[in-house]
């Protein structure tokens, strides 16, 4: 097969960034330049290093290739030393697609295949549509000859075969399926449960603390009687929560005004970004894991997000957001039905084990290092607050309610369960996170006794998933009898392996 150059437009994009990127520091050096001459050489320095910078843009756009052939990528780069690369597509974890308004306008846009390894992903930041299609249909539609399983032991290689097995058993079906598309009457609620509105109050603030930087007071001031007539001010406030209305609506509608949930048999699906659109898309079985996580605000207003786990990184660039999440306004009744919908492979249970009543008293017991420490640099240091000598021993009864506060919270929100094949734990005071995978996703498990634990016979187990970073969770105090039953029941995995 033949080697295929980059777009063309990569040379646009890459002079783009680089002009981007070092402009300012262009017009600080013009601007500040001076009598000792600094700022030439540094203006010239500058000049250097963009012109540079281009030449190089322009030669690795002659030198770098690649090809996509039927089972993998090979990348050839390298100016002066020549080097390759090859990425078999079973590799892949999960792709990732970008498209801002410079790429629409061209009808270009940007795509990056993870690989969840330590090697660099396989990233095209410029590509036609049709190509980036081509492409990412071949990740998807190949099918990669069996490797035999030589042993249980888990290991990098039983991950491999993992992935390996499960590759068999992928479907080539392509019939997808939407499950969710927000409608405008959904857009709207969520423009209110997002609280995007307040934004503008501090904005305001900023605005008016920065006054005399943009106006002079001293004929602004002439207008202020105008604010004691009531109808003003009325209009005055009427027209702020307008604004705030506006601007909150359009901060969800421009993120989530063209979002799509949707799945086939082997992968699934999120699209998102009225202007700027970005997709990501998994295979099924790739997922590691799910996080449902309910800040304290979204506790009360019933919401719950739901992160999926992977082992790729899930952004384009340091310019996009991850996308790996699905609509962050679910209920917590909707994200578990839709989990159910789309993964039907995981099941989240509500009804967990709750840790023993002797834990709570063991923890609130627990001496606290932050408010030792607080209390006796108050008690010696004696600050003053608006003039006023502050009462030590008022902060450090405060201090010390809210961390027994904190504590209790942590406790009575602290569950965990262990299924036949899920392990499933939820943790957290005032941010609960409800963590839940496979025994078969798990790659490394830890059972730890401090010698209070030993004594109240409690423990503490930890998993260890394939991210990126790698993820850890640990639930700490629960019986030791429950730890152990945890650790037999991890060593069963290589029976699920099996099986697949």
């Amino acid at each position: 097969m033949e080697k295929r150059r980059y777009h063309p437009a990569n040379l646009l994009f890459g002079i783009g960034k680089t002009i981007r990127n070092w402009i300012f520091p262009l017009i600080i050096t013009i601007f500040f330049d001076n009598s000792d001459g600094w700022g030439t050489y540094a203006k010239y320095f500058i000049l250097g290093i963009i012109v540079l910078s281009i030449a190089s843009i322009v030669l690795k756009w002659f030198t770098d290739t690649y090809i996509a052939d039927e089972r993998a990528f090979h990348l050839y780069s390298g100016v002066f030393s020549k080097s390759s690369r090859t990425v078999p597509y079973e590799k892949i974890q999960n792709v990732t697609k970008h498209t801002n308004l410079l790429h629409r306008l061209l009808r270009l846009t940007a795509i990056k295949f993870e690989t969840g390894s330590k090697e660099k992903a396989v990233e095209f930041e410029v590509l036609t549509n049709e190509e980036a299609f081509r492409l990412e249909q071949l990740t998807k539609g190949t099918v990669q000859e069996p490797f035999p399983i030589q042993n249980t032991v888990i290991s990098e290689e039983v991950l491999e075969e993992e992935d390996t097995v499960s590759e068999q058993s992928v479907p080539r079906t392509e019939k997808k399926t939407i499950h969710f598309k927000p409608t405008k009457k959904e857009l709207i609620r969520a423009s209110f449960t997002s609280l995007s509105f307040l934004l503008v109050v501090p904005l305001l603030i900023s605005f008016v603390l920065k006054f005399d930087i943009f106006f002079d007071w001293s004929e602004i001031r002439q207008y202020l009687p105008l604010l004691k007539v009531w109808w003003i001010t009325t209009l005055g406030v009427i027209g702020i929560v307008v604004i705030s209305l506006l601007v909150g609506m359009w901060r969800v509608v421009q993120k989530y005004g063209n979002y799509e949930l949707a799945s086939d048999d082997s992968h699934m699906y999120i699209q998102t970004g009225l202007l700027s659109e970005s997709a990501f898309s998994i295979r099924k079985d790739r997922v590691q894991g799910i996080e449902i996580t309910q800040p304290i605000l979204h506790r009360l207003l019933g919401l719950a997000k739901v992160k999926l786990i992977s082992t790729g990184s899930l952004d384009i660039s340091d310019e996009t957001e991850t996308i790996n999440s699905l609509y962050p306004y679910f209920s917590l009744k909707q994200a578990q039905a839709m989990i159910t919908e789309v993964l039907p492979e995981y099941q989240v249970q509500l009804s967990m084990e709750k840790l023993e009543q002797k834990v709570l008293i063991y923890r609130l017991l627990q001496p606290s290092i932050i408010w030792l420490g607080v209390t006796i640099t108050l008690y010696f240091w004696r600050p003053e607050l608006l003039g006023y000598e502050m009462k030590w021993w008022i902060v450090s009864l405060v201090l010390l309610i809210l961390i027994g506060m904190y504590r209790y919270l942590n406790f009575k929100h602290t569950s965990y369960l262990i299924s036949e094949k899920f392990f499933q734990i939820k943790t957290g005071a005032f941010t609960t996170t409800l963590f839940v995978t496979k025994r078969n996703k798990m790659i490394e498990i830890a059972r730890n006794q401090n010698p209070l634990q030993r004594w109240l016979n409690l423990a503490t187990i930890e998993s260890v998933n394939r991210a990126k970073p790698v993820l850890h969770n640990k639930i700490k105090d629960i019986p030791a009898s429950e730890a152990n039953r945890f650790y037999e029941w991890f060593h069963q995995r290589t029976r699920d392996v099996r099986r697949q």
